[in-house]
């Protein structure tokens, strides 16, 4: 079963360039899935009324091929391409009229007890009879570490950060980080492939603070609380 959709890129997916911007793909992914786990009642809103439990996204990689810009027509195709005891994965395959790819993002998810915050097994969800798909591409998580990663800023979780899960959004930790770039940069420097491990959760009124190391071809960006990193992020030019 897939999620199949034609849309139209809107003004406040773009960035200022006028084409779809990082952010826009990451809010293309959290309304595809969203959308999908509707079609079996169990979306955010119904996991949190049938069994107060929550979604949380655990890794998300996306590969970047061609660009869009604002106003035209393209194609989402959105469908589970694994599944484990506790894990759940989504590839999302964002497409142009001509068929061409714009980027390819695959999403490892898992649902929490809202309660004590456990990890639940999938079967409790009335999820076994969902069956996987063939995925259109390979796409591995790689396991990347860090040490001695300079201070870039601090930024307060504020109120409009937070979701109805009442922890700060996926798409909020991917904000603070594009934030650590100039408007130049966010225009001029092509991303081939960006991936982002979410380790620990955060909350209104926490401080994170940024580190970030930064060559020609790689950027490493780390959110840590409490000096624990929440949030790893690699970024491929």
């Amino acid at each position: 079963m897939r999620l199949i959709k034609n849309e139209i890129l809107t003004a406040t997916n773009c960035g200022s360039d006028g084409n779809l911007s990082v952010i826009g793909c990451f809010e293309i992914i959290e309304n595809a899935i969203t959308e999908h786990m509707g079609e079996f009642k169990l979306d955010g809103f119904s996991l949190r009324e049938k069994f107060n439990a929550l979604w949380v996204f655990t890794k998300n990689k996306i590969k970047f091929f061609k660009k869009i810009k604002w106003n035209e027509k393209f194609n989402v195709c959105c469908y589970i391409s694994n599944k484990s005891l506790a894990k759940i994965y989504f590839d999302i395959e964002v497409k142009n009229m001509q068929g061409e790819l714009i980027f390819y993002a695959r999403v490892e998810a898992c649902a929490l007890d809202f309660a004590s915050m456990r990890i639940l097994k999938l079967s409790s969800l009335g999820m076994d009879k969902i069956v996987a798909e063939q995925p259109n591409m390979e796409v591995d998580f790689v396991k990347f570490d860090y040490e001695n990663l300079p201070l870039i800023e601090k930024v307060l979780v504020r109120s409009t950060n937070i979701d109805m899960s009442h922890h700060t959004n996926n798409l909020e930790y991917l904000r603070f980080i594009m934030n650590t770039y100039s408007v130049n940069e966010l225009e001029t420097k092509s991303i081939k492939e960006l991936e982002v491990n979410y380790i620990s959760q955060s909350f209104e009124n926490d401080t994170l603070f940024i580190l970030k190391s930064s060559n020609a071809n790689q950027d490493l960006i780390v959110l840590e609380k409490d000096a624990k990193p929440i949030i790893k992020c690699k970024i491929d030019f």
